[in-house]
């Protein structure tokens, strides 16, 4: 039994769908198989046989037809089945009343000591029976058809007799050519000029035999047959002929084995796929398309469009119309294939339906050009008689737009007006522009999704299948009344019985398939109603975790129990296996016969676990309504987004070690437990990172920034106050806009303010003739147009606010009969408390961003930001850092800093002596949560950071950094890869012994020191800071490849070089000072957090 499990295991493969001709609920039912018996007989395949992931030989008799808008599928009854076969040939005989198959491997065939005549079974397709033809006086010489494998069989419909070519039988390669009559007698005829085997054999209308490709024996010596000739047969004459081939622009078709090979009416050859018949590791598969024109005896290598087909070798084909071919099944080393696909001679393409097919010539016709040219000369006389019949309204309108735009003020010379509107225009080009990149960035923004966790005290339960692999329907010997019989049984933690919510599944419906092979399978679904939930507090309630025991034969050691979670309303296993309980299940057709293909090939990897018997397993989830947005317009927008909910679930699995002494003390199998991972209904909301809302702001910025640059160039040009609506109006609108005005303002003797002048000698023509003029006279006419301009100006120009405020001020003083003293206090609408003191002022925002964070932000900040290779927690400007030009200079001091010293400030003191003044723009605190050599101890990561960020404060545009990674090499990358739009020039400091360390193979294989660093190089800079030299040192210096160039080495004072964070450490636990080795605030910091004191 267990060498059968073992057998089962090592034949096991993964089988894959690229179906790129849609073929619906086929696909669902076509089963994975390869190195089948093919026979087309008109429209139709006929398959026989082949093998697939668990079974070398097979006995499954197909029909595959194609019809005018797909295929059809059916499985063809046999009443006497016959034994399995892989690699056999067939045809249909001229009479189309029987298959016959011929040879191929066999359980016989590979049991055999001898060789064997060639297996010959016909079948009736009117009785639906077999019929055994295999010689029964076989005699072993010369002459006789043994059976063998990879050989070709051609059928003459014509002449009714069939060609028994090549092949290999028992490892001797063949090259002898038998011809079969229809009494199923063999004639040995001429030998081949080479042995042949994995090859085709298509016979032309004249009837001569064209061997193509294959793997050819000479002198026993094996190779791929070449492509620049072809074996030709000639029946009449009985001579075999080696066929020189041209090729068509010099390219041949690669050679190739286990191919496919059809004949058109054209007599051309169509070959596809194959293989190299290599060993399988080594093994390479072809998935093209070459063509042989037996009359000119030139290949051709089309250009193919369209999704072409997996790789594959020993797939079926044929033309079942007679101008598409059609490829099917086959593998490829472990894949297995149950496509079907589909190519289009005359589009050159391979197809995914024959609607597209079908479509038609999409060239344009003459008749098309003329009827196109004909409306355009018919469209382009409606314009001009268009243009002559308004050219009045035209000029008009040219005139309004010319003074619309050309408004040049009084004694402003051409050229600045010329100016003001070259440079509008070039404003507004790159206004355009802005406005096309940001919509262009909304359109193709990517979508973000963000995690809403609300707390809940109940929460929803999963749907749970069980799947017993290898289990008998029970066992043979009962224990304690159990008969052994695969079942599951569920209560909850405080003792609620959830059994009443299993029901085993009907596996003659559908069955999963396991890899493993281990025998039966028998499934079993806990599918609870909406109103069970789990709830995390005590009491009158159905528990916080689910207990499923699980029971079988015990003594089925090998075999296996295969748990899948799911989402209630995302469970395939509702709709497969017809359950209605009101529960509605949001997967469509399409995503179920997805799910059914992926269960059929052992393909699902998530959520699904494996459990041994004899264990105790434990399973979390949290069930997750992900919040998908759709694909519509209006999700570009940026609000009340339109999206779909989709249950998604996500599970955390432990199984402990099979228990030897388990079954000693238990009629089950085991135990699962699941309860839920988080006590909250999860959102995972899915949002777009741009959106046109978001981009209002960088629009209505950039448009100020051009209106403003506009003015500073060109003064400021008061607007109208009328809008478009007011200005562009016509007709009625815009007579009664001019009447209003008119009836409104009076106008009669003073005229227009700002239009005419103020008295008629200061024009040249005069409004009209006002005569001599008394005093009184004129002053009337002034008030007059003064008061039509102080209505003007308050109806468009002015809020009168104020001065209504005022004039409501003065009313009040007089009515209370007080005098109103002047004092700096006096404000009619505001109380003086209202005003912000100027000596309270701040100065800007600097005061927010320099205090340093708590423990609990430092922390927050580090967890939100787990999974992150590089990132801040705290920065002494929201504009760090302030690069001065192109390039960015940035010094890291990287250390533990456990805890910062008075020699790391010397280190960063000396490295920026070193170099001339303002080199560096920024500074960072670098400190690495996960060391190459050793744990982090000492100082938590928090309190490290909190004095690094007393130690960054004392320098201006510094930063404290925190990356998961240790190598300098990942530093570098991950820090340059946080600001991507800066070119980084990155200084890092380090001791000698980090040096040492760096350039250390042992961190860098199996790749070369130089190679690995070379990257770091070019964009990293290293000084290295000396505590002393000695011998070993200079030694170290000496053989340096990397040179002066790449590492600047700098001395630090004697002082502070004796200091180190180990002294430090020491004297804290000695209870000594450390105020000569720590700065007075760090020093602080660590008595008043006790560090170290232990």
């Amino acid at each position: 039994m267990k060498s059968l499990i073992l057998f089962s295991i090592l034949l096991s493969t993964l089988s894959s769908v690229h179906a790129y001709y849609f073929m619906g609920s086929l696909t669902n039912v076509l089963p994975f198989k390869s190195m089948m018996a093919s026979a087309q007989f008109n429209n139709s395949l006929y398959l026989f046989g082949g093998e697939n992931s668990t079974t070398h030989y097979s006995n499954d008799l197909y029909k595959l037809t194609q019809t005018s808008d797909g295929y059809s599928w059916l499985t063809v009854p046999q009443k006497n089945p016959i034994n399995g076969t892989a690699g056999s040939q067939a045809f249909v005989t001229s009479d189309q009343q029987n298959l016959v198959l011929l040879g191929g491997d066999s359980f016989t065939e590979a049991n055999a000591s001898n060789y064997l005549p060639l297996q010959i079974y016909t079948y009736n397709f009117a009785s639906q029976t077999w019929t055994s033809k295999t010689p029964t006086n076989f005699t072993l010489d010369n002459t006789a058809c043994v059976n063998r494998q990879a050989f070709s069989a051609t059928y003459d419909s014509k002449n009714k007799v069939s060609y028994i070519y090549g092949g290999f039988a028992r490892q001797a390669v063949l090259d002898t050519l038998h011809k079969m009559d229809e009494n199923y007698q063999t004639t040995s005829l001429k030998r081949s000029p080479e042995a042949r085997y994995g090859h085709t054999t298509s016979i032309l209308s004249s009837g001569q035999l064209v061997v193509i490709g294959g793997v050819a024996s000479v002198n026993g010596t094996s190779a791929l047959a070449s492509m620049r000739y072809v074996l030709v047969y000639d029946p009449v004459k009985d001579q075999w002929q080696q066929q020189g081939v041209n090729a068509m622009n010099g390219y041949y078709p690669s050679t190739t084995s286990d191919h496919v090979a059809v004949v058109n009416s054209n007599d051309q050859i169509i070959i596809f796929g194959g293989d190299s018949r290599d060993p399988e590791r080594t093994r390479q598969y072809l998935n093209a398309i070459a063509i042989l024109d037996t009359k000119t005896w030139t290949w051709s290598v089309p250009t193919i469009k369209g999704i072409p087909p997996s790789r594959r070798g020993f797939a079926v084909g044929g033309l079942l119309d007679g101008s598409r071919l059609t490829v099917a099944f086959g593998g490829a080393l472990n894949n297995f294939y149950n496509d079907v696909n589909v190519f289009d001679f005359n589009q050159g393409s391979w197809l995914q339906s024959f609607k597209s097919s079908e479509s038609g010539d999409n060239s344009v016709s003459k008749g098309l050009i003329a009827g196109v040219t004909v409306a355009g000369v018919i469209l382009l006389i409606i314009i001009l008689f268009l243009l002559w019949k308004f050219q009045s309204y035209l000029r008009w309108l040219i005139v309004r737009i010319h003074n619309d735009i050309w408004k040049p003020r009084t004694g402003e010379p051409v050229w600045a007006e010329t100016s003001r509107l070259v440079s509008q225009v070039f404003f507004l080009f790159i206004f355009i522009m802005f406005l096309y990149f940001v919509i262009r960035q909304a359109v193709e923004s990517p979508n973000v999704t963000q995690r809403i966790e609300s707390s809940s005290a109940t929460v929803d339960v999963p749907d749970v299948r069980f799947c017993f692999d290898g289990f008998p329907a029970q066992s043979a010997v009962p224990i304690n009344g159990d008969n052994g019989a695969p079942g599951v049984a569920c209560m909850t933690d405080n003792g609620y019985s959830c059994t009443p919510f299993i029901r085993p599944l009907n596996m003659g419906e559908f069955a999963p398939t396991f890899a493993d092979s281990l025998g039966a399978v028998n499934c079993f679904l806990f599918r609870a109603p909406d109103s069970f939930k789990l709830t995390s507090t005590s009491g009158a309630n159905n528990g916080s975790r689910l207990l499923f025991t699980l029971f079988g034969d015990q003594a089925t050691s090998y075999g296996r129990i295969h748990l899948s979670v799911y989402p209630k309303n995302m469970d395939p296993n509702a709709i497969v296996y017809g359950i209605d309980d009101n529960i509605p299940v949001y997967l469509s057709q399409g995503d179920v016969f997805n799910w059914q293909n992926d269960e059929r090939n052992d393909l699902q990897a998530e959520n699904v676990f494996t459990i041994q018997p004899a264990t105790y397993s434990s399973l979390s989830y949290d069930i997750v309504d992900h919040r998908y947005l759709q694909p519509v317009g209006w999700n570009y927008v940026g609000f009340l987004p339109i999206t779909n909910s989709t249950p998604q679930i996500e599970s955390y699995f432990r199984s402990e070690a099979p228990n030897p002494n388990y079954m000693s003390t238990h009629t089950d199998l085991g135990i699962v437990a699941i309860y839920p991972h988080t006590w909250a209904n999860l959102i995972d909301r899915e949002v777009k990172m741009y959106t046109l809302v978001n981009a209002l702001g960088f629009v209505g910025g950039v448009f100020g920034i051009i209106v403003a640059a506009q003015t500073w160039l060109f003064g400021y040009r008061p607007r109208s106050p009328w809008g478009v609506v007011h200005r562009w109006s016509t007709g009625s609108r815009k007579q009664s806009l001019l009447a209003g005005l008119q009836s409104k303002f009076k106008t009669t003797d003073s005229g227009i303010p700002l239009v005419h002048p103020v008295h008629h000698r200061f024009s040249m023509n005069e409004f009209q003739n006002l005569g001599q003029e008394t005093e009184a006279q004129r002053v009337s006419r002034v008030e007059e147009r003064m008061q039509t301009l102080e209505l003007l100006f308050k109806a468009y120009y002015v809020d009168d606010e104020v001065f209504r405020s005022l004039d409501n001020a003065n009313h009040i003083l007089k009515k209370n009969n007080a005098q109103v003293q002047p004092t700096n206090n006096s404000n009619p609408f505001f109380a003086s408390t209202e005003k912000v003191p100027t000596q309270n002022d701040q100065n800007g925002f600097a005061h927010m961003f320099n205090e340093r964070q708590s423990q609990g932000s430092i922390s927050k900040i580090i967890k939100t930001n787990a999974n992150s290779d590089f990132y801040l927690t705290y920065k002494s400007a929201e504009t760090w850092p302030n690069k001065r030009d192109s390039c960015c200079r940035m010094l890291i001091l990287d250390s533990s800093f456990n805890p910062p010293t008075r020699a790391h400030a010397n280190l960063l003191h000396k490295s920026i002596q070193t170099y001339p003044p303002d080199h560096f723009d920024a500074l960072l605190l670098l400190l690495s949560t996960k060391n190459a050599d050793k744990q982090l101890t000492g100082a938590t990561v928090v309190q490290r950071v909190q004095m690094m960020e007393l130690m960054a404060a004392r320098y201006p545009n510094s930063a404290v950094g925190l990356t998961p990674h240790a190598k300098f090499v990942d530093k570098a990358a991950h820090i340059q890869a946080w600001l991507p739009d800066v070119r980084l020039e990155l200084y890092f400091i380090m001791g000698y012994d980090t040096i040492v360390r760096l350039l250390d193979p042992k961190y860098y294989m199996p790749r070369p020191v130089m190679e690995a660093l070379g990257p770091f190089l070019n964009t990293c800079h290293i000084i290295c800071a000396d505590r002393g030299e000695g011998e070993e040192q200079r030694a170290f210096w000496d053989k340096l490849e990397l040179g002066t160039c790449s590492i600047r080495r700098i001395q630090l004072d004697p002082v502070f070089a004796a200091l180190s964070s180990t002294m430090a450490r020491t004297r804290i636990m000695q209870g000594q000072s450390v105020l000569s080795v720590l700065d007075p605030d760090i020093a602080r910091f660590v008595q008043d957090h006790h560090i170290y004191s232990q």
